[in-house]
């Protein structure tokens, strides 16, 4: 009887413990939601989940973690401006799943745990067409994610709000949530080789957020990259 009493307190105990799933599982859905903002199946629920760390000291207090395989639906916001952990860490987080002003997120967090660290994976190579469709863009809702081959066409609003394309349509680039500013690079006709960085749903669209001043690779032009350094010091002789 008293083995039957444990077993039964240790079944209550890990009932109320949080769900072991993956970030995959939180993000993904096919369900617009009454909003349109696609939330997760999970809302509201208590939840594990394990990944690394992609960003830190996001501005609404926080940071980003993805999936080993990065790639869509793999990336979330934690929410958690006490946490202590770095780019690089891999690291395993309890929490409940919400919806911070459309984006997914684990919030309320009970446990975070550094397992190790690793190095950051691949960002996904997405177009500019892909974040100006909502249906398409929610997939890579929190993804460390990249473009390639893009031209400034302007500014939204404020310089820190910068529209691109790779010609394939205009989306855009926010460069002040994690506390980095490139207004002088932000003018138009800029080209970049490739911009990389968190995709963040806010004000009802979706933007590409660089985390650092490298995230920025501006196009060399042909004149430069068909040089070797040699022959371009020789200039300057």
């Amino acid at each position: 009887m008293q083995k039957i009493i444990i077993l039964l307190s240790i079944l209550v105990c890990l009932s109320f413990g949080a769900e072991a799933i993956s970030i995959y599982e939180i993000q993904f859905t096919s369900s617009a939601g009454s909003d349109g903002t696609f939330p997760s199946p999970y809302l509201g629920r208590n939840v594990s989940t394990e990944g690394i760390v992609t960003a830190t000291d996001y501005n609404e207090g926080g940071y980003f973690i993805c999936e080993k395989l990065n790639g869509p639906w793999r990336g979330i916001l934690i929410l958690d401006r006490n946490a202590k952990v770095k780019k690089g860490n891999f690291v395993r987080v309890s929490g409940i799943v919400s919806e911070f002003y459309g984006m997914t997120c684990l919030q309320d967090i009970s446990q975070t745990k550094i397992l190790g660290s690793d190095n950051l994976p691949q960002p996904v190579l997405i177009t500019t067409s892909q974040l100006t469709n909502a249906g398409e863009a929610e997939a890579y809702e929190g993804v460390y994610a990249r473009f390639l081959n893009v031209v400034s066409t302007g500014n939204k609003s404020s310089q820190n709000r910068l529209k691109v394309t790779d010609g394939s349509g205009t989306c855009l680039v926010w460069n002040n949530q994690f506390g980095i500013q490139q207004k002088s690079k932000h003018t138009v006709n800029t080209q970049y080789a490739s911009l990389t960085g968190i995709v963040i749903y806010g004000y009802s669209e979706f933007a590409l957020c660089p985390v650092s001043t490298s995230d920025f690779h501006l196009l060399q032009p042909m004149s430069v990259q068909n040089r070797s350094w040699g022959s371009i010091k020789s200039i300057y002789r």
